[in-house]
């Protein structure tokens, strides 16, 4: 399945669909939603450039997150789901950024090598409060 372009949009429009309004094909700035999730500064639905890519629609949610894996960013489309390695990318290796299309859902998850400091606050957490409680107790 192929993405329609502004001029496609402004060929449909110019053979008779007058009647609808696309906003952006008069000036060549047709923007279109995608979703961002997970592990970045501000998630949510942004509209971007028809162009956009992965490296853009992260951008515009304020970035990944000390905790986000750039290493397996999911891009969700209608098409189905793909894994891309946006570290790579940023260190000047592998595949070139993907482009979006409209709709797109784009998921940085957390790093899993974080999840042991996570665990280690919540352990230090519960020791500190029996201590605590045992310390009261004795009184």
């Amino acid at each position: 399945m192929n993405a329609v372009t502004p001029l496609m949009l402004s060929a449909l429009l110019s053979q008779g669909m007058g009647g609808y309004v696309v906003p952006g094909v008069e000036t060549g700035e047709v923007q279109m939603n995608v979703h961002v999730w997970g592990e970045v500064l501000d998630p949510g639905t942004y509209l971007l450039p028809f162009d956009a890519d992965l490296v853009e629609a992260v951008s515009a949610a304020g970035g990944p997150t000390a905790k986000a894996d750039l290493d397996a960013v999911r891009i969700v489309t209608s098409l189905g789901e793909v894994e891309y390695d946006l570290a790579g990318f940023l260190r000047g290796e592998g595949h070139p950024a993907p482009a979006l299309t409209p709709g797109t859902t784009v998921y940085v998850p957390v790093s899993t090598s974080d999840w042991w400091k996570e665990a280690l606050d919540i352990a230090y957490k519960i020791i500190v409060t029996v201590n605590l409680v045992w310390l009261m107790a004795d009184r």
